[in-house]
């Protein structure tokens, strides 16, 4: 692995920040497992390095937040492997990473909501699937390099649904995926929404950053042409159930998430 002299002076730094939070021992016995491992992997550092632009506290701040909700606050969502329940699922185009990249290079994450079922596949292991993809997402040279961008289809959304979204699992997404992965995210787009959804984004909202604000887009079930998405993802590189040219075995990279 190649690294410049200006990384291997910032992975200094970053190794100093992590062995002086051992020193001082802070940290359950797990998180201080983990960190002590990490800080002997130049590569799983620079990880976390680039995806906060070299900025060497946000980039540890950003690591330990990760170890905490690994390890202490959520390790129910952190599996060592994709539970069986969830091929059919993705099979059916429910969630993946599609071939295609946007305009600026970035990965592009699809979820359909239509083809999540409650009563099969439970909040928690659709959460724990995340985790799953996202740390598959930080070895992927493109979404570390130019970053992703999220599309959820909210078309089938009802009740049972909805009362899965309770305001502490929304807390948990939020937690884990935005303030303890070092991902660049360009966009996060909810097409087809009802009134509804639209509520459950007015209860979270306020817990937004500034930045996840301004790039957090709905659109409404009126919108069914997806006029919006198109003017930002080009048609050619999405499946059908988002206004796309492909079927859903010719946009989605169906073998992402094998191990």
């Amino acid at each position: 692995m190649d690294i410049s002299t200006n990384e291997r002076d910032l992975l200094a730094e970053m190794r100093y920040s992590i062995q002086e939070f051992l020193d001082d021992g802070e940290g359950s016995p797990d998180v201080r497992e983990y960190l002590a491992s990490a800080i002997e992997d130049d590569s799983f550092l620079l990880i976390y390095l680039k995806g906060r632009k070299y900025r060497v506290k946000h980039a540890w701040e950003t690591l330990k937040r990760n170890a905490e909700v690994r390890f202490n606050d959520y390790p129910e969502v952190f599996p060592e492997n994709l539970s069986e329940v969830f091929y059919p699922f993705l099979k059916k185009g429910a969630m993946g990473i599609l071939k295609g990249r946007d305009k600026f290079g970035r990965r592009v994450i699809c979820s359909n909501s239509a083809e999540w079922n409650p009563d099969e596949v439970s909040i928690d292991q659709l959460t724990a699937a995340s985790t799953y993809f996202v740390d598959r997402l930080l070895l992927d040279e493109d979404a570390m390099n130019n970053g992703i961008v999220y599309v959820q289809n909210n078309d089938g959304i009802g009740w049972k649904h909805l009362k899965q979204y309770t305001l502490p699992v929304m807390l948990r997404f939020l937690n884990i995926l935005w303030y303890s992965y070092p991902l660049k995210v360009g966009g996060v787009y909810h097409v087809n929404c009802p009134s509804y959804a639209r509520y459950i984004n007015s209860i979270i909202k306020p817990f937004l950053s500034k930045k996840l604000k301004e790039r957090f887009i709905i659109s409404t079930v009126n919108d069914k042409k997806f006029t919006y998405l198109n003017e930002k993802l080009s048609p050619k590189i999405l499946p059908k159930f988002l206004g796309g040219d492909l079927e859903n075995e010719d946009a989605f990279e169906m073998d992402f998430f094998l191990p």
